[in-house]
């Protein structure tokens, strides 16, 4: 498993079998880690649902 760099750090959306769409974020912060944002689409905009600070992303 590598660790992820800053360029590859994205997010992604997905839709559950029920429930509006949500999407995660991994945004760079100026430590060298990432904060998480996940978000619920409520058929308008992006509705941030919660954050999290995180120090080490690997690829599974």
């Amino acid at each position: 498993m590598s660790e992820l760099s800053v360029a590859e750090a994205n997010g992604f959306v997905y839709e559950p079998v029920r429930g509006p769409k949500r999407k995660i974020e991994f945004e760079p912060r100026s430590d060298g880690g990432f904060e998480r944002i996940e978000a619920v689409w409520n058929g308008c905009q992006w509705r941030v649902t919660g954050r999290e600070v995180v120090t080490t992303m690997r690829r599974i």
